[in-house]
């Protein structure tokens, strides 16, 4: 969880003193272990330093060579294969840390040295040469750089917070991407945020500044299928699927300082994960904190709790509950932002999750994030997918597997886990229009209808791309891919958010070999003998706990009680609404009183049209409070 931070200016003076060490301190969260600096003239580099591998014992950034300067926050994993490839001896490679084998392949390949790199990595680069600056973000875009090119510089760093304490760097509103996220629209202009003006170097990308500052971005990777994986037999899938996984995990661990924690669910995605890691751990005499967010033992609601303690027992797993009092995710909003600078704000799941990892002394969490459209790849309508597909024969046989896995009535496979497939995208609307008194999607968001009627004419949002109960657009495979390209363009990252230091984030399922064996995949091994991630259920069958093996579909939820804690929460919300009622910067977006009558109706967790209502009102009050902050940040 380290972070690096910098800036350039090509109009002639040299950037301000200070300004680096300024964006540095603003991360010292990600700094437990030091922060350093340098300042060369037009140029300055920052780099928090958190130990979390072997490796990081020598790390000494920024380092500062004859033909180049560099700052990273990585972790390589292809150490061996780069060290061989680059000439380095066994008993120098030892001594190596990640970032002076970056360099070492950055001096063998130049600006193509990160299609070489295998792990997470951020960094930047400036070739002394030739007065130009290189930033390239991995693959997944497990690590992050956000940047801002201004009047004559650019300003980059691993946070907001960091670029923000910049010079000149501007918080400006973006009021195209607030209309997409207001509407709940599922388009994205890759690289936008909802600052103008600052963006977020999209994975598998770098970014090159000539000294004449000039910026060219370049993609040296996007999520696809290996063609080493193409087309082969399933014995061949079912050894390469779990060789992969284990290594994907196995990399993440293996070299760690300190026994690392995990956030967990049971399911399939971080049950794997912690039945592999488990033992490894347990081998140097360590636990895998597992931390679990669970309703309490009366409440009889779906609860992820038996889930998790069908692992009880298992190799080096040590089991944690978190259960929600009276705290929220909407708990000191203003605060939040003020250490995040984010639009939404982290849940509480996650912060409370962060101190229980940061208080077992970990400095590593783990997460199964990825798993349900990768290589446990999961959607609605999978058996209607083989129908869709003219599998006549292979459908019939699914269809009578899935009655005899899940006990249902052939009417209730064929409503849920088949009709689906063939109903077309605007009939779908239209069920969920009328539901709703054929209101429009748009007008059930609390936005005032000027604001959202501009967003429809300039083209910014497309009124068939709003969600609504249901995600428009691709569906299987395409939409797999899609959320694998989306992962990668994201700004999230490693980051665990400011408001849980010391702590690094990784994610086996977003590792390029998981993404590239995942989308090889062919369909017949994603859905089998009447159950979805049959490879999981198959492949995993000896280190899973039977119950999983055997679950039924359906995935518990990060926060399992999202109803009550929203109804809880919106009274306050709505107070402070209204004190903000008459302030510019809210009311030329927001309807107040749409938004207030959306929260005082009741909604229950049986009823999905009640639970979406909810959801979308609050999400639009907490960015009613933060454009609020905003406005008030910049006077």
């Amino acid at each position: 969880m380290s972070a690096i931070c910098g800036a350039v200016r090509f109009d002639g003076p040299d950037v301000a003193p200070g300004a680096v060490g300024a964006m540095a301190h603003a991360m010292k969260h990600r700094g437990a272990d030091g922060i350093d600096t340098v300042e060369l003239g037009r140029l300055a580099l920052g780099h928090c330093l958190m130990r979390v591998n072997r490796e990081d014992v020598n790390e000494a950034q920024p380092i500062v060579a004859r033909d180049a300067v560099l700052v990273a926050d990585l972790r390589l994993d292809n150490r061996d294969d780069l060290a061989t490839a680059l000439g380095i001896a066994d008993t120098d490679l030892t001594a190596l840390s990640d970032s002076e084998l970056l360099l070492a392949a950055w001096r063998h390949w130049g600006d193509e040295c990160p299609r070489h790199l295998l792990g997470d990595f951020a960094f930047a680069i400036w070739d002394r040469a030739k007065g130009t600056l290189l930033l390239g973000r991995d693959h997944m875009g497990q690590r992050i750089i956000f940047y801002h090119l201004g009047a004559g510089f650019l300003a980059f760093a691993t946070e907001l917070g960091g670029l923000f304490a910049a010079h000149e760097v501007p918080r400006r509103l973006n009021e195209d991407e607030l209309a997409r996220r207001l509407l709940m629209s599922t388009e994205r202009a890759q690289g936008d945020l909802i600052y103008a003006d600052i963006h977020v170097l999209p994975g598998g990308t770098t970014l090159r500044l000539a000294s004449d500052g000039s910026v060219r971005i370049d993609r040296y990777w996007q999520p696809q299928a290996a063609p080493e994986h193409l087309d082969r037999d399933d014995a061949y899938y079912l050894q390469v699927y779990r060789a992969t996984i284990e290594e994907a995990v196995a990399c993440r661990v293996r070299r760690l300082i300190e026994p690392p924690s995990m956030l967990f669910s049971g399911g399939f995605d971080s049950g794997i994960i912690a039945a592999l890691a488990g033992p490894l751990v347990a081998a140097r005499g360590w636990t895998l904190t597992c931390l679990a967010s669970v309703l309490s033992e009366r409440d009889p609601r779906r609860n992820a709790r038996a889930a998790v303690e069908a692992f009880r027992g298992w190799p080096g797993l040590g089991l944690h509950f978190y259960v929600r009092g009276d705290e929220t995710t909407y708990d000191d909003l203003e605060a939040t932002f003020d250490r995040t600078f984010r639009l939404r704000p982290p849940s509480i799941v996650r912060r409370r999750i962060g101190d229980m990892a940061c208080a077992a002394g970990s400095r590593l969490i783990l997460d199964g994030h990825g798993g349900d459209y990768t290589v446990n790849a999961y959607d609605q309508a999978m058996l209607g997918a083989i129908l869709r597909r003219g599998e006549i024969g292979r459908f019939a046989r699914e269809f009578r597997a899935r009655m005899r896995f899940t006990g249902w009535s052939p009417l209730r496979v064929f409503g849920r886990d088949v009709l689906s497939a063939f109903v077309p995208g605007g009939m779908r609307a239209l069920w969920r229009s009328a539901v709703n008194g054929f209101t429009p999607a748009w007008r059930r968001r609390g936005v005032r209808c000027d604001f959202a009627l501009g967003a429809f004419a300039r083209g910014t949002v497309d009124r068939r791309q709003l969600r609504d109960g249901f995600r428009p657009g691709a569906r299987w495979r395409d939409r797999w891919v899609e959320m694998c390209r989306r992962a990668a363009a994201d700004g999230i990252g490693s980051n665990y958010g400011a408001t849980t230091p010391d702590l690094d984030l990784t994610r086996p399922f977003h590792d390029k070999r998981i993404v590239e064996l995942a989308l090889a995949l062919p369909d017949r091994l994603l859905f089998r003998d009447g159950r979805e991630r049959w490879l999981a259920r198959t492949t995993f069958a000896d280190i899973l706990p039977p119950a999983l093996v055997a679950r039924m579909p359906g995935n518990d939820r990060e926060q399992p009680d999202m109803i009550p804690m929203n109804t809880a929460a919106a009274p306050a919300m709505i107070a402070a609404l209204r004190e903000l009622e008459e302030d510019e910067a809210v009311s030329r977006y927001l309807d107040v009183a749409a938004l207030g009558a959306m929260v005082r109706k009741a909604a229950s967790e049986e009823r999905l049209s009640e639970r979406i209502r909810l959801n979308f009102a609050m999400h639009a009050l907490a960015t009613a409070r933060f454009l609020a902050w905003l406005d008030r940040s910049n006077r």
